[in-house]
């Protein structure tokens, strides 16, 4: 996890000791923070709207913290007043003449924070010691002054059943900035208006209603908030409802076993919040945006507009490299397919290839990929490369009993060798019909073609189809690999299946590779072959020729 600045977040170190004044700042560094998050990413209208948006948050702030003083002894109202009134013109007016580029807001952006560190430590420090006695005064001031102008768009939850347990959270949150409701009764908990946008910090071990209840019941109800599990009971119950709450879709952002480390708790909630605020703005930017209520994009595709794309040659393939970890050259590539649509334009497999089963369209479209990727194969070799291509079958694909000849023709027919076409097939599509997919799988074989089993480890009986079918490469599910560098289980299951594989005398490949470190360690645990992110994404036949130049 990256450390968060300390300098982005509130602390109780500047607390000025008026905790009217302390609220004010900690919603303020939620904004800092969020600024912060927003100048990494390439989003120059954000990042100067929400520029925008600080100073009017600092101006309502500077107004109620001068109702503050106005009803106490604090004796430097006017002064301190002057110096608001001086730094709001003085931000508008820089903001107003800066130039409109990324790194021109983010040192505004700097200098407001760290100017307004020091107005906190130094003039603001003042004002506590003026206060005492004039609570009701102060409590009636901020009411005719009107709240902080920062609408709340994200609610945090405490659940757990321990009292003691529920107030160390509370104030943790308390310090990190934030304001937090807590539960000690799951049941009453699950009857709140609870959004998408909420966190909940969950205890698992709960009586009468635990955790993995709470969070099955609020899934049922449509309501997908983001969760912290908390437990003190077995690590492996902890991780276990990790894998539940992943295989529900249910995001849980980051589990702790009590006792909770509080340091690393603060950045956790810090980060999480800032990054949930950050995709809530950017949505609420997106919408702005868009004035049509329905994107065709989001339509489905029919039958018809299947049997267009097919007949119109409007799929197209994109290729992701896959590399020898042991010698980093090139090995081959996964072909995947996309829908190039001339309205809707680049549509993803998992908007197509369903449909195009359930319509009995999904042969025309595997023998349209052969077609494609056998054709690239030549553009490949025209440019001095001799590539391994994997490309992907469907379960119906193993019902047709022609399809090893028809493959094999037409490699047959351009010079193409069978060796570099690899046939990839996940194990579930070898149990629609065991006989004839060990029929069509053999006479593969036979034919030359090497054989996949991809997402291993997923399906419900990886070991039998490793048995029964003649594969030569396994490619472990990017499931683990993302995960193997936190997660002890999931490097466990990374190693057996490279351990496997070796001893099945197959090649491995790693999928979903996405940070130097994994490539480091698939490489030191001996796999073969890797692709992912980290080494390229997928691209279309001239820009993977063009990465293959700049990358010999």
């Amino acid at each position: 996890m990256t450390d968060i600045p300390e300098s982005w977040c509130w602390s109780p170190a500047l607390s000025v000791g008026v905790n009217a004044i302390d609220d004010d700042h900690k919603k303020l560094f939620q904004l800092f923070y969020e600024a912060h998050l927003i100048s990494q990413e390439d989003n120059i209208d954000l990042l100067y709207k929400l520029a925008n948006e600080l100073i009017l948050y600092t101006e309502s702030h500077f107004s109620r913290e001068e109702a503050i003083m106005s009803v106490s002894d604090y004796p430097h109202s006017q002064n301190h007043q002057s110096i608001h009134n001086k730094m709001i013109k003085q931000l508008q007016k820089t903001l107003q003449h800066i130039n409109a580029d990324q790194e021109s807001v983010t040192e505004f952006i700097v200098f407001f924070k760290n100017w307004f560190i020091n107005h906190i430590k130094g003039t603001d420090q003042e004002i506590s010691q003026y206060t005492q006695g004039y609570e009701k005064e102060i409590e009636m001031a901020l009411i005719e002054a009107g709240p902080l102008t920062i609408s709340e768009k994200i609610s945090i939850y405490v659940v757990d059943d321990e009292d003691q347990q529920v107030d160390l959270m509370l104030e943790m949150i308390d310090v990190a900035g934030f304001f937090a409701t807590g539960y000690t009764s799951a049941s009453i908990f699950i009857e709140q208006s609870i959004s998408d946008n909420d966190i909940i910090l969950l205890d698992l071990n709960m009586p009468h209603m635990d955790g993995i209840e709470v969070m099955r019941l609020l899934h049922d109800r449509g309501c997908h908030p983001t969760y912290f599990l908390i437990s003190g009971f077995d690590d492996r119950v902890l991780h276990s409802a990790k894998q539940f709450a992943d295989a529900k879709n249910i995001t849980v952002t980051e589990t702790f076993t009590k006792p909770i480390d509080t340091h690393l708790f603060i950045k956790c909630i810090n980060r999480i919040h800032g990054e949930k605020k950050l995709v809530l703005d950017s949505l609420a930017s997106t919408d702005e945006q868009q004035t049509a209520p329905f994107k065709k994009e989001n339509q489905v595709l029919s039958r018809t507009d299947l049997i267009t794309a097919l007949e119109q040659h409007q799929f197209v393939l994109f290729y992701q490299p896959q590399i020898n970890l042991q010698t980093g050259e090139l090995h081959g590539f996964e072909a995947l397919v996309r829908l190039q649509h001339p309205d809707r334009g680049l549509i993803f497999p998992d908007q197509f290839i369903a449909l195009a089963e359930q319509y009995n369209l999904i042969s025309d479209l595997t023998n349209e990929v052969i077609h494609l990727a056998t054709d690239d194969y030549l553009s490949f070799r025209n440019t001095g490369i001799n590539p391994k291509i994997s490309i992907n079958i469907s379960a119906q694909d193993l019902l047709d009993l022609s399809m090893p000849e028809y493959l094999s023709k037409q490699l047959k027919s351009k010079g193409i060798p069978a060796h570099s076409i690899t046939i990839e097939l996940t194990e579930s599509a070898i149990l629609t019909s065991v006989s004839d997919s060990l029929d069509i799988l053999n006479r593969l074989r036979m034919k030359g073609f090497p054989l996949s089993i991809d997402d291993f480890g997923t399906g419900n009986s990886s070991l039998v189809q490793l048995y029964q079918a003649p594969f030569t490469e396994l490619k472990i599910d990017q499931h683990f690999i993302m995960k193997m560098m936190n997660d002890n289980e999931a490097m466990s299951i990374v190693k057996i299946c490279i351990l496997l594989a070796k001893e099945l005398k197959m090649d491995t490949v790693a999928e979903g590779v996405e940070t130097q470190q994994i490539l480091d360690k698939l490489k030191e645990l001996n796999c073969d072959f890797a692709q992912g992110y980290h080494i390229s994404k997928p691209m279309p036949l001239k820009t993977c020729c063009e990465w293959i130049a700049k990358n010999k």
